[in-house]
This record gives C-alpha cells, sequence and structure tokens, in this order.
C-alpha cells in the first residue's frame, strides 16, 4: 500500500466524475485453483489498491497475500479482470466460502470553500485549489489578530498551523502558483514569477499588505509567507534558509526566495482535500472436488507416507530426510518408488501453473508447491545446510541415465529463494530427495480395490479391511493389546502403531475381533502364490491387492549384497496348530508348520 500511495502523489490527483465500483465478481475452480474474475469501473485517471478478504462466518475477514493477477496496487478500471488463488492458502476451509474484494482509491473532496478554527479559537476561511485546502487568510496569535495576523520564524511557523493542517511545502506553492498562471517550465526557478493576481484574488485568497520587521523589497509594498522546505541543493550539511513566497504587491508578481529560518514572516496553513474511498463486492464459493491423496506405511520402517496424485505421478507430500550426494539417492526411496526425471518434474511445475498471466510464474508454482494443504506437495522453500560452512541447499535430485562422471554438471529443480528455478549443479554435491511411485496405474487399480473399515468393539480400534478372492482380509496388522504375551518390535511402543504387535501362541486366539480369525495355512499360501509369487510388491503398500504387507520383525543387515534385510513373520493355522510364514525383503518366503512357543508373530485376520 506504500507503494500505491508514493505512486499517486508523484502525479496530480484528479476527481473522477464516474462511479467508482466493482461488478460481476465471480469464481471458478480448476483444481486447487480459484480463478476470480470482476469488473472495475471508474474513470482512466483512477488507479486502485485491491486486497482480497475471506471470512468462514462472515463475521472475522482474513485478508489474503498469496493471490496473483490483476490485484494488489495501482490496478486501473476495466472488464474482465482476473486474479487466482490456490485453495491451500485457504485456513480451516468450510464447504462454503465468504470472498470479499476490497477496492481503495484517492479520490478529492469537492467542496470548493469553507471555514475551520484553530485551538486559539479563531475562526478562518478557506478554499481549494487541486488537492489542497489552503487557508485564505494569515494565521493568527495571541498578540496580533488582525487581517495580517501573527508573524513566525520558520521554526516557529512548522509548529503553528490547527489541527489537521500543515505549512505548505515548496511543491504545494509551485501548484499553486501553477494554476493561477505562472509558466510550469519556470515554477522550479527561483526569482520573479508572473501570476493571475488579480484571479487569484478574486478566488477569495486574501492579499493585504503587511508590516515586517525586514524591507523584502525598496519602497515596494510585500507579504510574505514561508514553506516548509528547506534548501539542500545549494549547501551540504545543515542549512539555516528556507523556501518562501514574497508577493509583490506592486508589481502583482510571486518571488520564490531562500530566507534565513529566523526571519519574521506570515503563514497560510493547508490540508489535503484527497482521501481513500473504498469499495467492495463479495462472493460465496463451494470448491466442488478435492485431490486425490492418502496415506499408506513404508513396508520396511512402518512409517507414513503421505502422497497425493498429481501431474500424472504419485507424488511424496514430504521430503525424504537428509541431503545425500547422487549415487546415494536409489537407496533412500521405499521400494516401488524411484527419483524422479526431469520431465516429472517438469510436467510438475506445469501443472501447478497458474492458468492467468502473472507477474511472477516462478514465485506462484513454489508458493504453491510450499503450502502444507491438501493440494501441494509440501515443497519447502527453506534452505539445506551442507558441510561447507555458509553454503546452502534446496535443491532437488532427479535421474539421469547419464550420470557417469561423479562432477558432471547437470540442471536440477530448486525452491531456491522461494522461486522454482533449475540450477547446474555437480553431482558429487549433496541436494534432496523426493520420490514418485513407480507404477504409474496403481490409481486405476486402487479404485478397483474393494475396501471397508470395521471397529473392534473391545478398544474401539478402527481397522481398514480388503477383499480378495472373496475372501476378506484386514489390511492392517491387529494391535490389540492383551497385556501379556504380546509386544512391539525392539520394545519400543511407537512400532506397535506402525505395525501392531506380536503375539505369542499362548494369546493368538484371543486377537482377533468379533467375527474374524486367524487365517489358516491354505489362505496364505493362495494369497502369497497366486497374488504375489516371486513379486511381493503386489502386496506391499502401493501393491495391487491393497492387502498392504509390512515387513516390521528382525533387520538384518546382509554383508554379502551390503544392504538391510527387513523381514516378518505371519502366523497362521493348520490342523488346530499354529506355523508360520517366514517373509523378507529379498523376496524370500518361507512356510514354518511350527510356531514356537516362546516366539512372536504378527497376525493379520481374516474374516470368518
Amino acid at each position: 500500500m506504500k507503494h500505491f500511495f508514493l505512486f499517486l502523489f508523484s502525479f496530480a490527483l484528479f476527481y473522477s466524475s464516474s462511479a467508482q465500483k466493482i461488478e460481476n465478481l465471480s469464481i471458478t475452480q480448476n483444481k486447487g485453483e480459484l480463478i476470480f474474475t470482476y469488473n472495475l469501473f471508474g474513470s482512466s485517471k483512477d488507479l486502485f489498491s485491491i486486497n482480497l478478504f475471506y471470512s468462514n462466518n462472515e463475521k472475522t475477514w482474513v485478508k489474503l497475500d498469496k493471490v496473483h493477477g490483476e490485484i494488489g496496487d495501482s490496478i486501473s478500471s476495466g472488464q474482465n479482470k482476473k486474479f487466482v488463488l490456490w485453495l491451500d492458502h485457504l485456513e480451516n476451509v468450510p464447504k462454503t466460502i465468504s470472498f470479499k474484494l476490497v477496492a481503495q482509491y484517492y479520490t478529492i473532496d469537492q467542496t470548493a470553500q469553507g471555514e475551520l478554527r484553530d485551538n486559539n479559537g479563531y475562526t478562518y476561511k478557506w478554499a481549494r485549489y487541486g488537492k489542497n485546502r489552503w487557508m485564505t487568510q494569515n494565521l493568527r496569535n495571541t498578540d496580533h489578530n488582525n487581517d495580517c495576523g501573527g508573524l513566525y520564524t520558520n521554526s516557529e511557523a512548522r509548529n503553528s498551523c490547527p489541527d489537521g493542517w500543515s505549512l505548505p511545502s515548496d511543491n504545494d506553492w509551485m501548484e499553486l502558483e501553477i494554476k493561477f498562471g505562472v509558466d510550469k517550465n519556470k515554477a522550479k526557478a527561483h526569482g520573479l514569477h508572473e501570476i493571475n493576481f488579480d484571479e487569484l484574488q478574486n478566488s477569495g485568497f486574501n492579499i493585504n499588505e503587511c508590516p515586517y520587521k525586514t524591507s523584502f523589497y525598496v519602497n515596494q509594498k510585500a507579504l510574505a509567507f514561508w514553506s516548509k522546505s528547506e534548501n539542500k541543493m545549494l549547501y551540504t550539511g545543515y542549512s539555516n534558509k528556507y523556501f518562501a513566497r514574497i508577493i509583490r504587491l506592486d508589481e502583482k508578481k510571486i518571488s520564490k526566495e531562500l530566507r534565513n529560518k529566523n526571519e519574521k514572516m506570515s503563514v497560510r496553513c493547508i490540508q489535503s482535500a484527497t482521501r481513500l474511498a473504498s469499495i467492495e463486492a463479495t462472493v460465496e464459493f463451494e470448491p466442488y472436488s478435492s485431490p486425490t491423496i492418502g496415506y499408506a506405511n513404508h513396508p520396511f520402517s512402518g512409517e507414513k507416507i503421505a502422497w497425493i496424485y498429481t501431474a500424472g505421478n504419485i507424488w511424496q507430500k514430504k521430503d525424504t530426510r537428509g541431503s545425500y550426494l547422487y549415487k546415494e539417492t536409489k537407496k533412500k526411496c521405499p521400494v516401488g518408488w524411484k527419483v524422479p526425471e526431469k520431465k516429472d518434474w517438469e510436467k510438475l511445475f506445469n501443472s501447478i501453473k497458474p492458468s492467468i498471466k502473472t507477474s511472477n510464474t516462478a514465485k506462484a508454482i513454489s508458493q504453491r508447491l510450499s503450502t502444507k494443504g491438501n493440494w501441494s506437495i509440501n515443497l519447502s522453500p527453506n534452505n539445506y545446510w551442507m558441510s561447507i560452512p555458509y553454503y546452502t541447499y534446496n535443491t532437488f535430485w532427479i535421474s539421469e541415465k547419464d550420470k557417469r562422471d561423479s562432477k558432471k554438471r547437470l540442471p536440477f529443480p530448486s525452491n531456491k529463494k522461494e522461486e522454482i528455478q533449475w540450477l547446474d549443479r555437480q553431482t558429487n554435491e549433496k541436494a534432496k530427495v523426493r520420490c514418485i511411485l513407480e507404477d504409474k496405474e496403481y490409481i486405476s487399480i486402487k479404485n478397483s480395490i474393494k475396501t471397508g473399515e470395521i471397529t473392534d468393539s473391545r478398544d474401539n480400534t478402527k481397522y481398514q479391511f480388503v477383499e480378495i478372492d472373496n475372501s476378506i482380509w484386514l489390511s492392517e496388522n491387529i494391535r490389540f493389546d492383551t497385556e501379556e504375551n504380546c509386544q512391539c518390535r525392539g520394545d519400543v511402543m511407537a512400532n506397535c502403531k506402525l505395525f501392531g504387535k506380536m503375539y505369542n501362541i499362548k494369546v493368538a486366539n484371543q486377537v482377533c475381533p468379533s467375527g474374524w480369525r486367524i487365517p489358516s495355512q491354505k489362505e496364505w499360501k493362495h494369497l502369497l502364490i497366486n497374488k504375489a509369487a516371486n513379486n511381493l510388491k503386489k502386496l506391499y503398500p502401493f501393491g495391487e491387492t491393497g492387502f498392504n504387507l509390512l515387513l516390521g520383525g528382525e533387520s538384518i543387515y546382509d554383508e554379502e549384497i551390503k544392504k538391510n534385510i527387513y523381514t516378518a513373520k505371519y502366523l497362521f493355522t493348520k490342523e488346530g496348530k499354529f506355523g508360520y510364514y517366514y517373509i523378507d525383503s529379498n523376496n524370500k518366503v518361507e512356510m514354518h508348520e511350527k510356531a514356537k512357543k516362546k516366539g512372536y508373530y504378527y497376525i493379520r485376520c481374516i474374516k470368518k
């Protein structure tokens, strides 16, 4: 708003006789983007400062800053104006949102003349010239109450005007002079200027000779006024001279001069006739769609993965923790995920790009990707520290087949300085990792999977289930607390929330909710062979079965292949006895017909 005011005051302000108004404010939705259209009426000289507010209750209105398009400062009138807002920039969005568009503009009070009273009780007349009201009489004080009024030094003059009024500046005097005939090309020059003296006097501007202790001109009648503008052009450092105006009554001319600040002269005060006016329009809107988003557990760490389907890919909504060398990136994506290629990032940026032309598209994209809402992928604009002091990164790796040279320089997507861009970085430096799902068809597969939810009446725990080949399995491990003969992986309570509990066979038959049971060996075998033979990915989260297999057992480091092997043991029944399947992340599946009495196993229940 500050720049808006400065911009306006660098020009003469005009009054518009046409009505200022906002009409036809409307909203359309493009995925997570709201597109606002409106008509703004005013004169061709009007400039508006436009802001958008929203409310959940039409009582408390919140200003929105992350809006792009024909909104902000110095907006001219016109029709079919557009700006865009990302839904994620709103908080606590109700079913129906109220928006208010407020346009502020300067206008001039057209009252031509009036009266004012100062703190001493004196009454003065004023007249409006252009954008200012001028006192048409000299300022009085308790010692002088005639038409000549009091005499003041410059310091006294600057503090003498009535409340709401001020000493005119040199520019204010020039605007008055030009209005009454002074050549605008000569108004800045010092010295004597031709002015339409009679017109100025006939306008009500009182011009009478006043006695001064200083004789301004020999044998000349004069009227002398201070301005508040100090001389800064002819001197450096402190100056004791200020601009003044001397009206030579005999010659009917006006002189622009520099006078010593301690001289005593008359005072005329001014007040701006401009005021800040506003118009507004409101509209209600119901967002009609939401993105395809969800959560799934990492099959090995159990960590929840928030994801969003956008731009043809399923993206993680959070970075992989830490910063890494390029050669480390392949190990940082969960099973079934990969590092995006450059084209994947480009599709993402294009899908988030505002649908209208904006002054800074890169900033708009950054703001949208950086929000924490449903439509965003939470792309942090913060810098990430490397090992080099004061050297920061917020760059993301891409997958390139020709990265054979560890120092190869390639462009990578970056959110540097809160603007989306491509930066050349050496591939032996560190950067962030954000993964996408390998299976591009997962969304269509997911929609064909039959799922539901049950509530365990014993502790009100909710579980998801899935139908596979006419059998209904829980798609989560049981986490019912039997108090004894159950444990969490590593005896860490958080692991029970991630993976469920592991149970001893002593309590195994007490674990499944009412109406559910432990699967048989044949049921597990059918699942593992018919649905995931040699490909456990089909059973993992984001697999094509919806089973969501988790390997939350012992983690073993394999020296030969130089990586961790993740394992799990799942209990089954056979002829009234307990056995288990051993499953690991190396695609190994082993059936053990006898479960150990002191062993602990995960349980995945099946409906009776």
